[in-house]
């Protein structure tokens, strides 16, 4: 059953990524693309929960004071909390919330790039790809095919297989995935 939700929200994914595909031709641009997209559907999520981190931070020495008036009386506290909370129109769950709605779309996104390579014809060794249209020219072009290369590249070789096959390409593959690590770091914390 958590497959077929899986499979469903990399469904979600699926037609936008042809679609960047067929506009781009390449794997990497389209991966970019999609992630752009990613980015978009969940920065006012990313906004919200920072928002709510930061309110939560601004209010820490209060909450401090509060902790050491009420250290022996654990309601007191909470009430005395409670009340905090409420003359700041805060949420303490408001920041950890949208993080968790944001959970589904990267299983999906996950989901659908690892579904495009994982499965191999065992005649041709070819991919026979996942979640996608089969009319597709993504699929079309992943299914005639044993890598799945951009940039010199094959994307679908884990890191330490790119480094076994060429340290060269091993650090290169490592340094992309540093910099897109980098990327959303620095936009998500926006």
């Amino acid at each position: 059953m958590l497959a077929s939700i899986f499979d469903s929200l990399a469904g979600i994914f699926a037609w936008p990524f042809t679609q960047f595909y067929a506009l781009t031709g390449s794997y990497a641009f389209s991966i970019m693309l999609i992630t752009v997209l990613v980015m978009l559907i969940t920065t006012p999520l990313t906004l919200k929960s920072t928002k709510g981190m930061l309110e939560m931070q601004r209010l820490q020495p209060e909450l401090k004071r509060l902790q050491a008036q009420h250290r022996g009386d654990r309601q007191k506290l909470n009430e005395e909390m409670m009340k905090l909370y409420q003359e700041h129109k805060v949420n303490p769950l408001a920041s950890c919330f949208p993080l968790l709605l944001q959970m589904p779309v990267f299983i999906g996104m996950f989901q659908l790039l690892k579904g495009l390579t994982r499965t191999v014809d065992p005649v041709t060794g070819h991919f026979v790809p996942k979640h996608i249209n089969k009319t597709s020219e993504l699929y079309q072009d992943l299914s005639k095919s044993k890598e799945m290369l951009s940039w010199g590249l094959d994307l679908a070789k884990s890191p330490s297989k790119m480094f076994e096959s060429s340290a060269g390409k091993g650090v290169l593959y490592i340094v992309f995935v540093v910099v897109d690590r980098k990327s959303t770091r620095l936009n998500s914390s926006h």
